[in-house]
């Protein structure tokens, strides 16, 4: 049933990627964006990457903008911007974890460390289901 649903996965992206018509290959300082074969023939259009941008917090989202480096000024767009989700990076202490509670779970109460993002909560509450130790 797994392969069945990496299948259909790999499926859905093949597709998407033919609709878009373009294969994008990355190295640390440029992106290179050219048309897949058999489509119009066309140079390939090669860009230099910006920096990223600051995570916006109401969309948790940063961009990058890309300039065109070399390429037909006529079929290649002057700059493009790409976007990603950010990733908050929250590290946490990680405390001690509780008895088995009478609905068989335990908690667990971790801190944020100093380095991590000051956006991020000061503390979090982890719960999980105890283990049956006599269960055979």
């Amino acid at each position: 049933m797994k392969w069945m649903a990496i299948m259909f996965a790999a499926l859905v992206l093949v597709t998407l990627a033919m609709a878009e018509g373009e294969i994008w290959e990355e190295d640390d300082h440029e992106v290179l964006i050219r048309s897949e074969r058999g489509a119009k023939k066309r140079d390939p259009c090669r860009y230099v990457k910006g920096t990223w941008s600051d995570c916006d917090p109401k969309t948790n989202m940063r961009s990058r903008i890309l300039t065109l480096k070399k390429g037909d000024q006529n079929t290649c767009e002057q700059t493009k911007t790409i976007q990603k989700k950010c990733k908050k990076a929250c590290r946490y202490e990680k405390g001690s974890w509780s008895e088995c509670s009478s609905q068989n779970q335990m908690t667990r109460s971790d801190s944020l460390k100093a380095n991590s993002d000051p956006s991020c909560e000061q503390s979090r509450q982890i719960t999980k289901k105890c283990k049956n130790k006599g269960a055979k």
